[in-house]
């Protein structure tokens, strides 16, 4: 497996600082593309691409970094009662999200499709005020990577796997309000 830390010359830390990950990359990129006596043969582009993207995201950043420090570490999936609430307010969205948008496919006029015009805003309404909901959450995991890695220095990895499950769950939330969002912009 490949370090993506010290790929980019980087501290294997949660609490990268995205600025320094984008500088190391375009650092680390420029010497590829420059002189050839310049050029590091043992890196290659999609390598360089791939850390940047995976130190760049909070999830894939802690995903890499227990792969890194704890391989075998079980994978926590259990979802904390605040993210199970969101749930049951994303999901009933994202379904009538999906009947519109299978509506708005149907219709074959302009009218039918103006018809839909009310609806596909408050969709969009009620999709954003999901996505302001899934950032803070998001943003209060980032906030405990310290603690995170301070217990993985004794031994304890549950709460990195812990924070990796709720993650990958807001983030999954994520993309797909984002993707219906897109959708509807679009029609």
């Amino acid at each position: 497996m490949t370090n993506f830390f010290a790929l980019l010359g980087l501290p294997e830390s949660l609490g990268l600082d995205p600025v320094a990950v984008e500088r190391s990359w375009r650092e680390k990129s420029r010497s590829l593309g420059g002189t050839p006596d310049r050029s590091d043969p043992d890196i290659d582009h999609p390598d360089l691409n791939q850390a940047r993207t995976t130190l760049a995201d909070p999830a894939l950043r802690l995903a890499h970094w227990l792969a890194l420090r704890a391989p075998e570490a079980p994978a926590d999936r259990r979802i904390d009662p605040a993210l199970m609430d969101l749930f049951s307010t994303i999901s009933p969205v994202l379904a009538k999200t999906d009947q519109l948008l299978a509506r708005h496919r149907r219709a074959t006029t302009a009218l039918a499709k103006a018809m839909l015009t009310r609806e596909a805003i408050d969709a969009q309404l009620q999709i954003q005020e999901l996505l302001q909901r899934i950032q803070p959450l998001k943003g209060g995991i980032v906030e405990q990577f310290d603690a995170i890695e301070e217990a993985a220095g004794t031994g304890d990895f549950q709460p990195a796997t812990r924070a990796l499950g709720q993650l990958k769950f807001l983030k999954r939330w994520e993309e797909q309000c984002r993707e219906r969002l897109l959708s509807l912009i679009a029609c």
